[in-house]
Formats: C-alpha cells, sequence, structure tokens
C-alpha cells in the first residue's frame, strides 16, 4: 500500500474512532433554536442526485478529478466547488429520508473533502474567496455536523472562518458578520454571535452620503457608488429578510425599524426597476457578464420572508402584490408610477405592459464595475443607457450578443472597436446628472462628456412612452456617432415606414414598429436599424466563461450622427403600441410636443394631459405662450402639471445635488424651493401654486 493511501485509511480510522461523541460544546436555549432553524433551511431542496453523483466521483484522497485545484484566477474559481460538494453531501447526509441520509460513506466522503482542503488550506488571490467564499460554504456543513465533529474538524474549521472579519460595508459586510455567527455558533459562543448580529442589523441602514450601501432614495450603492440594487442589493434584500425570519423571536432578533429598511429597499427601490420579474440590466452592476442572470425572483423570496414575520406589516398588501408579479400570476396587481432614485442618477417608468428607465452617472456615482476578468465591455453602460420593456424578456441572456457600442439610448463612437477590458471605473466629469419625478411621470437629464465626446441628453417619462432629446452633440475626434434607441432580442417581424416587413435585412425609416413598441424619429432624421444572426461567447465579456459559440437573433435601431458631428441635436419617441397599423397612427400624433432642445434648455409638453417637463442647463425661460414665461434663477429641472381644478403642481428638483434653493416664476407666481441637503440634495420637491 503506497504512503498517500496509507495517509488517508488512517485519517478514515481516526474519524470513525472519533466520532463517538463531539468535539463541539453543548448549545441550549436561543443557540439551540438557532441551530434548529438554520437546518430547516438548509436541507430544504437538498440536490440529492448531484449528491451521489459528487460522492461517486470523488477521488480516494478527497479531492474530485474534474477541479483545477492549481487555478488561480479572481472569479468562478474552482476550487470552491470543493468545499461547496463537501457541503452538498452533508446536506444530503443530514436531510431526513434522503437516499443518504446517515449513510457512514457520506461521512467519510465529507471528512476525506475537508481533510483535503485542510491539509493544503487553498487561497484565492481575490480576497472574496478566502474571507468570504470558502468560509460561507464551509460554514454551512460544519454547523449541519456539528454534534458529531471530530476535534481537527472543529479546529480546523473554526481556524478557517475566522479569517472572516467583521467589516467592510453592505452586502460583503453581512456576509462576514453572519460567518461570524456560524463560528460564534459552533464553539457555543453566545457573545460572537450576538456581537455578529448586532453588527448586521448595524449594516441595514441608510449611509450617509459618500458611502456606499443602502441609499435614502433605497438605491443600493456598492464598489465606488455603482448602482446595484439587483446584484448586491439582492443579496443583501434576501440574506437581510431571512435573518430576520431566523432571528424572529430570540434575544438576536433584529429590530423592527431595520426590518422595514429591507422592506423600503424591495418596495420603493428594487421592484421599480423592472418589468414583473424581469430584472433592470442596468442595476446589476457588473453581474450583467454572469449567465442564467436577469430574473428578479429574489424579490419574492424576500418578501415572502417579510411576510412570515409577526406582527405583520402595514405593507403587506404591497408585499403579496410584489410576489404575485414576480411569480406572474394572473390576477397580479400592477404597478404604475414613475421614481428618479437621486442618489443612483437613475429614473424609471412603470405602466401595465410598459417599462423604461434611464441610467447616468455623475462627478458623485462611478459609471461601471469592473474587476479583471468580469464586464470587459462595459464601459458606457452609465452613459444615459436605457431599457425599453412592453412584456419582458426583451433582453434574457443577450448580452454576450450585444454590439456595446450600440447600447440602448446611449451616444457613443463607433470606431475603434471596443477592446475587452477597456471598462474604466471613474466618477463622472460633470455635477448635471439627475430627473425630477412626481410619482406618476419624470424628466431626466444628463450633462454628458466622454473622452472629448458630449451632448447634452433628456429624457421625458409618461403614459406616451420615452422622448428622448439630444442637443449639442459634439466630438473631438474623427470617428462615426451614433445614438442607438435599443438592442435587444428580436422577436418577430420589424414593420417600417416603407410598409415592408424587413425582419432579416436592414434599412432606414421614419419611423418603425417591432414586438410591442413603436420607434418615432421626430426632427426628420432617419433611423437605421438591422435584424438577424449575431454570434459570439460568454467569454467576450467574462474571460473566465466558457468561450462556447452562442448565437442569437438581435434587432438594433439607431440614429447616425456621421464622424465628427458637430452641435448635432436629435429627438426620437418609443412608445408602447399593440401593432404596425397603431404605430403608423402615431406618427401624426404622438402625444408629446418639443418645447425646446438646445444645449442650454431641453423641454417638452404632453398637452393632453396637461403635463410639461424641462432640463435648464444655466438659469433662463420658456415661453409657454398664453401661460406665460416659466423661468428660473439656477440650473434645475422643472415638472409642470395642469390640474382638473385648475391648479397647478410644480416639481423642481437639482440636477447638482449643491444648491439651497432656486426661484421659480410662472406667469405672474413666483416662488422660491427650499432645497433639501445631505442625503436628501437632488430630491424633488413639489409644490402646488395658487389660483
Amino acid at each position: 500500500m503506497s504512503r498517500h493511501h496509507l495517509h488517508f485509511l488512517t485519517a478514515t480510522l481516526f474519524f470513525l474512532t472519533s466520532i463517538v461523541s463531539s468535539a463541539a460544546p453543548a448549545l441550549s436555549g436561543d443557540l439551540e433554536i438557532l441551530r434548529a432553524r438554520l437546518a430547516t433551511e438548509w436541507l430544504a431542496n437538498v440536490d440529492v442526485t448531484a449528491a451521489q453523483a459528487a460522492l461517486a466521483a470523488q477521488s480516494p484522497d478527497g479531492s474530485w478529478p474534474d477541479i483545477n485545484y492549481a487555478d488561480k484566477q479572481g472569479t468562478n474559481w474552482p476550487q470552491l466547488q470543493h468545499i461547496e460538494r463537501a457541503t452538498l453531501l452533508a446536506r444530503a447526509y443530514r436531510q431526513p429520508g434522503s437516499a443518504l441520509a446517515r449513510d457512514p460513506a457520506v461521512r467519510t466522503a465529507i471528512a476525506r473533502a475537508w481533510e483535503f482542503w485542510f491539509g493544503r488550506d487553498f487561497t484565492n488571490v481575490n480576497w472574496w474567496y478566502n474571507e468570504i467564499g470558502v468560509p460561507r460554504a464551509l460554514a454551512t456543513g460544519l454547523v449541519l455536523l456539528r454534534d458529531e465533529l471530530t476535534p481537527r474538524e472543529l479546529e480546523q474549521g473554526i481556524r478557517i472562518l475566522a479569517r472572516a472579519k467583521i467589516q467592510a460595508e453592505s452586502q460583503n459586510l453581512v456576509w462576514l458578520a453572519e460567518i461570524n455567527a456560524l463560528r460564534g455558533l459552533l464553539a457555543a459562543d453566545d457573545a460572537l454571535v450576538a456581537r455578529a448580529y448586532t453588527r448586521i442589523a448595524q449594516e441595514i441602514r441608510v449611509v450617509t452620503p459618500g458611502a456606499e450601501g443602502l441609499q435614502a432614495d433605497f438605491s443600493l450603492l456598492q464598489h465606488r457608488r455603482c448602482l446595484y440594487n439587483h446584484g448586491y442589493g439582492a443579496s443583501f434584500a434576501v440574506d437581510g429578510t431571512r435573518l430576520a425570519r431566523l432571528l424572529s423571536g430570540t434575544r438576536f432578533a433584529l429590530p423592527p425599524e431595520r426590518i422595514s429598511l429591507l422592506e423600503n429597499l424591495l418596495l420603493d427601490g428594487s421592484q421599480w426597476m423592472g418589468l414583473g420579474p424581469w430584472q433592470d440590466w442596468a442595476a446589476r452592476g457588473r453581474e450583467i457578464a454572469r449567465v442564467g442572470r436577469g430574473l428578479g425572483t429574489y424579490q419574492a423570496a424576500a418578501a415572502e420572508n417579510l411576510l412570515a414575520l409577526s406582527p405583520p406589516s402595514p405593507r403587506a398588501a404591497e408585499l403579496r402584490a410584489l410576489v404575485a408579479r414576480i411569480r406572474e400570476q394572473p390576477d397580479a396587481p400592477s404597478l404604475s408610477g414613475a421614481r428618479h432614485f437621486w442618489r443612483a442618477d437613475f429614473t424609471t417608468l412603470q405602466r401595465p405592459g410598459f417599462y423604461a428607465s434611464v441610467r447616468t452617472f455623475s462627478s458623485r456615482l462611478a459609471n461601471t464595475d469592473f474587476n479583471g476578468p468580469e464586464n470587459l465591455l462595459g464601459h458606457h453602460l452609465a452613459d444615459g443607457a436605457t431599457t425599453l420593456m412592453a412584456r419582458g424578456g426583451e433582453y434574457a441572456s443577450i448580452f454576450p450578443l450585444w454590439n456595446w457600442q450600440r447600447l440602448p439610448g446611449v451616444t457613443a463612437r463607433q470606431a475603434p472597436p471596443l477592446a475587452p477590458g477597456s471598462p474604466r471605473r471613474e466618477n463622472g466629469s460633470r455635477d448635471f446628472a439627475g430627473g425630477v419625478s412626481d410619482g406618476r411621470v419624470a424628466f431626466a437629464a444628463f450633462d454628458f462628456v466622454r473622452d472629448g465626446l458630449a451632448a447634452r441628453k433628456a429624457w421625458f417619462l409618461t403614459d406616451a412612452g420615452l422622448l428622448a432629446l439630444g442637443a449639442g452633440l459634439s466630438d473631438t475626434e474623427n470617428h462615426p456617432v451614433a445614438t442607438t434607441l435599443n438592442q435587444c432580442l428580436l422577436r418577430g417581424p420589424v414593420v417600417t415606414s416603407n410598409d415592408t416587413d424587413t425582419a432579416a435585412t436592414a434599412s432606414s425609416a421614419t419611423w418603425l414598429w417591432h414586438d410591442g413598441l413603436a420607434y418615432l424619429s421626430l426632427d426628420g432624421a432617419k433611423l437605421h436599424h438591422e435584424a438577424g444572426p449575431r454570434t459570439s461567447s460568454w467569454r467576450a465579456i467574462h474571460k473566465n466563461l466558457p468561450a462556447t459559440p452562442i448565437t442569437g437573433e438581435l434587432f438594433t435601431v439607431w440614429l447616425d450622427h456621421g464622424s465628427a458631428p458637430r452641435d448635432a441635436s436629435y429627438a426620437y419617441l418609443v412608445a408602447p403600441v399593440a401593432d404596425a397599423a397603431a404605430a403608423r397612427a402615431l406618427v401624426t400624433a404622438p402625444r408629446v410636443r418639443i418645447l425646446a432642445n438646445t444645449p442650454s434648455l431641453q423641454a417638452a409638453a404632453q398637452p393632453a394631459d396637461g403635463l410639461l417637463g424641462a432640463a435648464f442647463y444655466a438659469p433662463g425661460e420658456l415661453d409657454l405662450g398664453a401661460s406665460g414665461l416659466l423661468a428660473v434663477d439656477q440650473p434645475c429641472l422643472v415638472l409642470l402639471r395642469r390640474l382638473p381644478d385648475g391648479l397647478t403642481e410644480l416639481s423642481v428638483a437639482d440636477p447638482t445635488a449643491k444648491l439651497t434653493s432656486i426661484k421659480v416664476r410662472l406667469g405672474p407666481t413666483r416662488i422660491e424651493f427650499i432645497l433639501p441637503s445631505g442625503p436628501d440634495a437632488g430630491r424633488t420637491v413639489t409644490r402646488l401654486l395658487p389660483r
């Protein structure tokens, strides 16, 4: 017998002789309640078939032959699978009624897997795996087998879990602190458990301006303040609400005010960033480059955690409605309204059967998140990107196939081609980026500058759809420039103003219709489009993912501004309509009217509904005809609504987040808006004007 096999035979015999009594101290009271609840959570939905496959494939030394243990890549680290498989075996071993339940061969396989890891102590260049990924996966198996751990398993397990220091912020801190709570559970250290859960409760808070984490508008920012509601924010919502449920009724329970913040994150934040179960890709950060993401089912899980708490939440009906929409139940209540997230430079519109959003960035926020191998082409993700959905799934797994210089809503150079790894995570150079909203509609604007390409961009988001304006569009380089209206999956025919079905060809037109959306040029410029197959691979946007070719059918529509444009402009409307006939009728009656589109003022109205939105990039005035002048003394955004009773509702916001007040004159009426400060700087202020 070789020394190698003798070593592992000895280890196995040691395990079998030492299992008679656990090395872990006994638990009592709330610690035992937590252990039992965690076991119930972890033993639900165990994939026993996968566990059997892992058991069969394991080598005698405890390793698995398909894992490259020499790999050091900073994402998708294959060694993590080793610990995850050991944990899967532990779950199957402890699941009552499982085909592998209490099977000594399974327990031996777990011991071998752990011993293989303990003896080599694999680490990664990415701190996350060393302090969160491995300890978090390992902790589950250790706690499940707590009553039969050997002294070495307990000692080595606690040693690895101790690498998780209670530090960092937002979701990373939640993970780190929970690992410490599980370490305390293993060691029966009541004080450590209490300290860890207390620190998690403290992190469920609205952070101060400039900090990462949950913001005053219930966006969630991470990694240099990038929008991450459907990335880190998803984990924050699920883990936070899961802990609220887990700890309820114990002395570690989360305070009610912290639970309310998690509820607000869901109801006032994340649910507004997508259509039903379909996430808005603009709120996913660099996770846009990960396979299999795009559904917001986590929101239903988090809402169900909150609904399980007692006493019931005052917002329980809203939580149930959210679950119904995410689960796509036939009687699900629709979500309708608009939101501007002033801490995230992000604006959304919700209507039954239509969703639109605008993502920008400023001196206050980073444009994108990029960590080396992941999100290799995401340079333009905050350059005025728009998400447009009429029924959901328009962007499902599209990202490897995208032309990343033609992202929806973005004005960008079309040459030279983007090089993989080119994204720069950086704050914008301008302050002016924001939106104004009365909760029903919104107007957003962006002073856009990138590497010599500049434009003033504005969007009016209403029942009529998304009206987009561009002015002062200029470039210092001699490259072609285009503004893309949309780039999505091709689903059904494309009908153009030429009255032809051009689903597999390219052409130009003044309007076109595809998959429930009409695209109209409002200033006579031609819309260019192409539709057809495109082939790429996930490795194009994430160097650690497979290079296997994938092909999909894409639809793209854009405006061509030519090379080195000077003071160019554009105006277009994207509207939800049922068919091409409705799109054709919309051409003569688009419901919206452009009032100004210059580098100093962009404004539009929806006369039939008494709506007007304006972006003043400098103090100025707008002639409203019979209503007189609308004048402001500071750069600002204004939203005006004429009410049926003859009153006027006026909303104002500061897109620079620096002003203390704005004076507005509407006809003979003069009013001074005192603006919020601190975490509310940039938030909309609404006043009802006297007759």
